[in-house]
């Protein structure tokens, strides 16, 4: 290999490496994310589950009655 190939190479590689270390972090930023909102979504779901708890039993019990509306 020509030393100017090997120059070459060594700064092909060095790119690449710096490229993947700044994609390594947004890997990162984004996993971290995905969590958070998932996190957020089961304490959404229970708050929605508990709203729904409390309006089934603020509801009048014929109301509650199959085929009655």
């Amino acid at each position: 290999m020509s030393p100017r190939k090997a120059v070459v190479w060594r700064q092909v590689v060095e790119e690449l490496a710096n490229a993947l270390q700044v994609a390594i972090g947004f890997a990162a930023q984004v996993r971290r994310k995905a969590q958070t909102t998932a996190d957020d979504a089961v304490l959404l779901e229970d708050a929605i589950a508990r709203a729904v708890s409390a309006l089934k039993q603020a509801q009048p019990l014929a109301a509650r009655k199959p085929g009655r509306r």
